[in-house]
């Protein structure tokens, strides 16, 4: 059966015009809105609010719809990555970041516009994803994983800001949620000329970007400069995003969505993704607006339109996702960052790294006499609160690190990482949830609510894929659909629920204060079980990332890729117990530990495990001493820390060999 996209872009357009008039309707009768159309003399406030006010916002959604789905498809284009989207490379963060500083340090520059700091601050953000990414030849794993370690860091450190200066940082938590709300017509007027202006590079550049899904061997070998094409198309893309972000916000999910939305829909060439994305965009924001409008203000809630944006684009991609015929397939022959010389680097003082930590989170503290060693006798003392929650900071650094090297490697995607498989934020969903019912029930009841939320995203992942050999592009499509749901959910409880808020801003900051030593023991045994499951699977992790030879061997690729995807998710699960859906870990320890010269499965596995178990005893170390008697979450004093080793990864040579 043949389909257009022409027929899903009427079908949005056309529900949310016929909701824009019907609240018309109700505001302002049809003979006064024609008369407010034509400048009427005296104009009442009902007409000033239709035409200063009502008109701006729904040109801005249109607007900002248009926009958005533009730049989605160039950035997976660019970067060979059905994953990839503006605000992976760290522009939503950044202008977060710069807003949440200026807040504290310098309120009064508040008063020359948000919008002007916000785009400084994304501009900066993406000049550094350029900076870290140009010894590389913008290579799409350079440039993916400049953009994740910057949109990592900069958002831990805006958690960190909001957990200090939490009432100082409300406003900049609102405008973070994007709210398409307008005062008067300016807005409008300034940003559609630049955003015109933004993309007549890629237009200029059309044919060489749509040979950037060729191989990169094949590109290289017809004389394309495909590190200058994927540059300059990357950054239009991003300033066009900023330029969206300064004025309304972090509209999150649509620049994903969109592209694959029209690919479904029947878009196959870059030329009709490029015409029928944006118009997929508008309408879905546009639509989303409009829902939004009708329910802000019952009993008090409050919904920004950014943080809506997810809850009506993600079912409808995971709807349509089995009908996507064709992801692209990240380039595994691309050049990457060269690996430390491996003589320097072996077994043995990374073990002895392992202990060494070991015993400074044992024995060394600030407490209120300030920093000292302890004594045996003071460490078996403070043993009973100190093993747990290392216990726990080590076993989620192991899950987490192996999760990702299997998934990386099954699905040949140097962005994939244990949150992106959906099973961390299905779990605190499950949370969230359990939360809203049933807010004072026990621990019993949350691990039962975190697994049944686990169990039924993995279900949902699953059946996605089931007609394409469970297809690991798509099931970690699926997933970031199902992370993007949980994280509007999560927004709107924490703007609407303030005996939740704290609760989820725990789970979602990767914190172990709470857990308790029957919970560490579990999950330390879980750990040691599940990592001694892996050896199983060595040749399956081995086979999986040459592309066409697994089954010409006689590997079973579905059976493998089943296998492996519920080892992972298992692993994500029971990680998310402890330490709530925790980023950065699961990408920081495989890349370390590739570049620390393990290229083979079992060899990468187990490096990335103990380095992970390293750092996450350090942030939970960190975290609980360096600003006594504060306590900084472990995730995010992970994030902080190990920014800098990845973007020293990053600034090295290119490596010429495969991994």
């Amino acid at each position: 059966m043949n389909r257009h996209p022409a027929s899903l872009t009427l079908l949005l357009f056309a529900v949310a015009l016929m909701l824009c008039l019907e609240q018309l309707a109700h505001q302002l009768p049809w003979h006064d809105a024609w008369q407010a159309l034509h400048h009427t003399a005296m104009p009442t406030l009902a007409q000033q609010v239709f035409t200063l006010m009502w008109l701006p916002r729904q040109g801005m959604a249109i607007l900002c719809g248009l926009a958005l789905g533009f730049t989605g498809v160039v950035m997976q284009q660019a970067l060979r990555n059905p994953l990839a989207e503006p605000m992976t490379l760290g522009i939503s963060s950044g202008a977060t970041l710069a807003l949440s500083l200026t807040t504290l340090m310098a309120p009064a520059w508040l008063l020359l516009g948000r919008e002007w700091i916000a785009l400084s601050g994304a501009i900066v953000a993406f000049a550094l994803v350029f900076l870290l990414s140009v010894r590389q030849g913008f290579t799409p794993l350079a440039l993916t994983l400049a953009g994740m370690l910057v949109n990592l860091y900069c958002g831990a450190a805006n958690l960190l800001l909001s957990i200090i200066y939490d009432r100082s940082l409300s406003a900049v938590f609102i405008w973070g949620g994007g709210s398409l709300a307008q005062e008067n017509a300016h807005a409008l007027g300034w940003l559609l000329p630049r955003v015109l202006i933004a993309a007549i590079p890629v237009l200029l550049i059309l044919r060489p970007l749509r040979l950037l899904a060729l191989d990169e061997r094949v590109t290289h070998s017809i004389g394309l400069p495909a590190g200058w094409v994927r540059g300059i198309a990357i950054m239009s893309a991003l300033l066009m995003s900023s330029l969206v972000i300064s004025v309304v916000g972090v509209i999150g999910f649509i620049a994903l969505a969109a592209p694959h939305l029209a690919a479904l829909a029947g878009a196959k060439s870059l030329r009709q993704k490029l015409l029928w994305s944006p118009l997929l965009a508008a309408g879905l924001l546009w639509l989303t607006d409009q829902w939004v409008n009708r329910l802000n203000g019952i009993d008090g809630l409050l919904l920004p339109t950014g943080m809506m944006t997810a809850l009506a684009g993600a079912p409808l991609l995971l709807w349509f996702l089995p009908r996507l015929r064709h992801l692209f397939q990240p380039d595994v022959n691309e050049p990457q960052p060269a690996p430390f010389p491996a003589q320097r680097f072996t077994r043995l003082p990374v073990l002895a790294l392992f202990v060494v930590m070991l015993i400074v989170a044992l024995a060394f503290a600030h407490g209120v006499n300030g920093w000292r060693w302890n004594s045996f006798a003071e460490i078996q003392v403070m043993l009973p609160f100190r093993l747990p929650r290392l216990l726990a900071a080590i076993a989620a650094g192991v899950l987490l690190a192996t999760a990702g090297v299997i998934l990386q490697r099954i699905s040949r995607n140097p962005m994939a990482s244990p949150e992106l498989l959906g099973i961390g934020a299905g779990a605190s969903l499950g949370i969230t949830v359990q939360l809203l019912l049933w807010p004072m029930a026990g621990m019993p009841v949350m691990i039962a609510s975190s697994a049944a939320g686990a169990l039924i995203t993995l279900a949902i992942t699953l059946w996605q894929a089931r007609h394409y050999a469970l297809n690991p592009q798509r099931m970690l499509l699926s997933g970031l659909a199902i992370t993007a749901l949980f994280q509007s959910v999560a927004a709107i409880v924490i703007s609407n629920n303030g005996m939740a808020a704290a609760m989820l801003r725990q789970l979602m900051t990767g914190s172990t204060y709470y857990v308790s030593t029957p919970i560490a023991v579990i999950a330390f045994t879980l750990a040691l079980l599940l990592l001694a499951l892996t050896p199983l699977l060595r040749r399956a992790m081995l086979l999986l990332p040459l592309q066409g030879i697994p089954s010409s061997l006689g590997l079973n690729v579905t059976q493998s890729r089943l296998l492996l995807m519920l080892l992972a998710a298992a692993m994500t699960g029971v990680a998310t117990l402890i330490v709530g859906p925790l980023s950065f870990i699961g990408l920081l320890g495989p890349q370390l530990a590739r570049q620390l010269g393990a290229r083979k499965p079992m060899e990468q596995m187990l490096f990335a495990a103990v380095i992970a178990a390293i750092l996450m005893m350090l942030a939970d170390w960190a975290g609980s001493n360096l600003l006594y008697p504060r306590q900084i979450p472990a995730g995010l004093m992970a994030t902080l820390m190990g920014g800098p080793w990845l973007a020293l990864l990053l600034w090295r040579p290119l490596d010429s060999t495969n991994s």
